[in-house]
């Protein structure tokens, strides 16, 4: 069981740091909090289609539209969620796709749709127990454009802390607050036994000569790794 659950965390630690080096600036699920939908930089479905039927069940209602692919959008759609009674709930999930224009001179249209009643079975909230992780959420202006993953800088942070789907700490801070914390999670990361099994499992990406300080920096990107369990709120 061991064995099973250190593949899982490098498989997700292999799509981590990928989307943070290698593509481009993402666009964000959505989080609405305060009644206001916010940005979300996490995607907590991930750990939804880790599950081969969850992830089959997805594929096969793709299929059946012409879906517009996008760099800044890898995992193909875009979810909104919702905290209620202190859990975290997927409420939608649209795709974009390819719309026949009703004018044949005019090239083809694009339309977001839901798709989530067709893979959740329901139109009511689904409770994402199968989720714990940190949900990072930007607040004010973009003070600094980082052409890859969620790296751009904010005015301010909100974070909150989910374990298998329920709320178990939250922080609002400032750009340097927020960055100041990540440094200290990230040290202590960089101390423990997980940081050697994490680059472990990625270092067959990379060239055999990488320096410490780019393998670091690499590491450090790959910030949903390491936040849960080392950021002190």
């Amino acid at each position: 069981m061991k064995a099973k659950l250190r593949t899982v965390f490098l498989i997700l630690l292999i799509i981590s740091v990928k989307a943070q080096l290698f593509a481009t600036a993402q666009f964000p699920d959505r989080l609405i909090l305060n009644n206001e939908e916010k940005p979300l930089c996490a995607n907590p479905l991930n750990a939804f289609f880790k599950k081969t039927e969850n992830s089959e069940k997805y594929n096969a209602l793709l299929s059946k539209y012409d879906v517009v692919t996008c760099t800044a959008c890898w995992r193909g759609y875009i979810a909104t969620f919702e905290i209620i009674d202190s859990a975290l709930y997927v409420a939608d999930l649209t795709i974009k796709i390819v719309v026949e224009p009703t004018d044949k001179q005019k090239s083809f249209q694009t339309k977001d749709i839901s798709i989530f009643q067709e893979l959740f079975g329901s139109d009511k909230p689904f409770l994402c127990d199968f989720y714990s992780g940190m949900l990072i959420v930007p607040q004010g202006k973009m003070v600094k454009y980082v052409h890859g993953g969620y790296l751009s800088e904010y005015e301010k942070y909100i974070l909150i802390k989910i374990t298998d789907g329920k709320v178990i700490n939250k922080g609002e801070y400032s750009l340097q607050e927020y960055k100041d914390k990540k440094d200290k999670a990230f040290e202590l990361f960089y101390k423990s036994n997980k940081y050697n099994d994490c680059w472990n499992g990625m270092k067959s990406c990379f060239v055999e000569s990488i320096s410490e300080e780019s393998k670091k920096a690499i590491m450090k990107d790959a910030e949903d790794v390491y936040l849960y369990d080392f950021f002190e709120f």
